[in-house]
């Protein structure tokens, strides 16, 4: 089953949308950012970020937006066949689809999955993970809401396995109406309940090594140069390289501020597919990534809030039991006039060293 579930159809994609006050759009034909220099280039990615927070362009392809009603018109029916489809082996294929889009996004676009290293997993094994340093603490998420320290010894951590879990619901009222476009809210809903709960368990695991090795900074004065490089100064003093810097959208804000005092640090991804993940670019050797570019309800940053990691392979590991699992739900059996699908995927995430993850706040 094909259907195009992740794109907000409902306004222009950015590679045909024109900048602010330009007759040039975002991306040329090739997908490139439309920037002549650094600066520029700085500044343009400023703008696309106010652009989709305001709801004024997406990060849909063209061809996702090809024609809007035919698109919606599909997902409708189809979402509308399988409702009725009495003997439930409609509703189930579409369930495994919107689980099979939800693995393939989680993959590409999910924080955790990016930042943590995949340990493999064998069928009746237990995970362990090998790690580079002992006598360290790590951190482990026993659920979806507990995260623990642990003073590593040995040169292997056994973390527990536990379930990320999501229930969406669709009622029969919303199918008779027609509202929204229910199969594409329902997707974003699952989405919401996997991929981004993945990243907030990495980040309470993140904001739980606070003090433990790496204290919290405070950036008093925005970001800056200066305070960037001291900001990445304690990872580095551990013997560790610092790769990636992980921003809330608003922190953007200084950085395009300060252009011509960021241009001739910051090396800037300028194909739309890139840009598409969250990923921005090179800022003094660090990728830099920002949840700016996801559905308000899909961030996982407050405002202000940056971390700086170094390595997966120093940092942390995950390991997973496969794609994400969709068991189709029929309501009507408990007297409610709703079908729906109860997601779940068992996971185990771990911040193997607490000295490889250092948070700032401005």
């Amino acid at each position: 089953m094909t259907l195009a579930l992740r794109s907000r159809h409902t306004v222009p994609s950015a590679l045909i949308s024109k900048k602010p006050g330009s007759a040039e759009p975002f991306f040329n034909g090739k997908g490139e950012l439309n920037a002549s220099n650094k600066t520029e280039a700085l500044q343009i990615l400023g703008s696309l970020m106010a652009d989709v927070a305001s709801n004024k362009v997406s990060l849909a392809s063209p061809n996702e937006q090809e024609d809007f009603q035919a698109l919606r018109k599909q997902r409708q029916e189809t979402l509308l066949a399988a409702f009725n489809d009495r003997d439930g082996s409609s509703w189930q294929e579409l369930g495994a689809t919107i689980g099979a889009e939800i693995s393939e996004v989680a993959h590409r676009d999910g924080f955790m999955r990016r930042f943590y290293l995949r340990a493999d997993l064998a069928q009746g094994t237990m995970p362990r993970l090998r790690v580079k340093y002992a006598n360290v603490t790590a951190i482990y998420s026993a659920s979806a809401s507990q995260v623990y320290p642990l003073f590593v010894r040995d040169k292997y951590i056994y973390p527990p396995e536990f379930y990320v879990l999501g229930n969406i619901m669709v009622e029969q009222r919303e199918v008779a109406q027609g509202a929204g476009d229910i199969l594409e809210d329902a997707f974003l809903r699952a989405q919401e309940n996997i991929m981004v709960q993945e990243d907030t368990i990495m980040k309470s695991e993140f904001d739980a090594s606070i003090g433990v090795a790496n204290a919290q900074q405070l950036m008093a004065g925005g970001l800056t140069p200066a305070s960037l490089a001291a900001f990445r100064e304690p990872i580095i003093t551990w013997g560790l390289p610092a790769e990636k810097l992980l921003i809330a959208a608003n922190i953007w804000t200084d950085i395009v501020g300060n252009a011509s005092a960021w241009s001739a640090l910051f090396d800037p991804v300028t194909r739309f597919e890139i840009v598409q993940t969250g990923y921005l670019g090179t800022l003094l050797g660090l990728q830099i990534l920002t949840d700016a570019y996801r559905e308000p309800n899909q961030r996982v940053l407050n405002a202000g809030e940056m971390y700086i990691t170094s390595r997966p392979d120093m940092l942390g590991a995950y390991t997973d039991r496969g794609p994400v699992n969709a068991a189709p739900i029929d309501q009507q059996l408990h007297g409610i006039p709703a079908r729906g699908w109860f997601f779940s995927e068992l996971l185990s995430q771990t911040l193997a060293n607490a000295r490889a993850v250092v948070k700032a706040t401005r």
